[in-house]
């Protein structure tokens, strides 16, 4: 009696292959995971960077910055949608020159960036999720000096 070969995989074949494959999705997803954080962490960093650009320009201007308690920019209902000669106001109340014409939000829903400011000077929060050019993930404070981790408008 001849015995026949079956044509096809054998279980051992079939769940190498679907291990194999699950983990080459789990790195895909994880590496498009580390891409999707960094480039909202690119976002919080250009938005920072628009930010203080236009303060600075606001203090050219005014030789103050904008003296304000803490609010939460571009937030509905915050009063602080763009940035006029008048401080952050909504664009009904704006005087001219306007320095910025939206105050930009977070890259995430309901992500604000906090301003804090005063005559002297400014304080502006924003968070990170990945290591930026600032340092590891966490909170930090932009000032009309650089960016730190520290408040100083507390």
């Amino acid at each position: 009696m001849r015995i026949q070969k079956a044509n096809g995989f054998t279980i051992l074949e079939l769940l190498v292959v679907i291990v194999v494959v699950g983990i080459l999705a789990a790195v895909a997803i994880y590496s498009l995971n580390i891409t999707r954080a960094m480039s909202r962490d690119a976002k919080r960093v250009s938005d920072v960077s628009v930010l203080r650009a236009a303060l600075s320009q606001y203090w050219l201007q005014e030789a103050s910055y904008p003296a304000s308690n803490p609010v939460d920019l571009g937030k509905s209902g915050a009063g602080a949608d763009l940035l006029a000669a008048n401080g952050f106001t909504v664009s009904q109340q704006a005087t001219q020159p306007i320095f910025l014409q939206a105050s930009p939000v977070g890259p995430n829903a309901g992500e604000y960036y906090r301003y804090h400011g005063s005559t002297a000077g400014y304080s502006l929060r924003f968070t990170t999720e990945r290591a930026t050019a600032y340092g590891v993930a966490g909170t930090y404070y932009a000032h009309a000096g650089g960016v730190d981790k520290e408040d100083a408008e507390k």
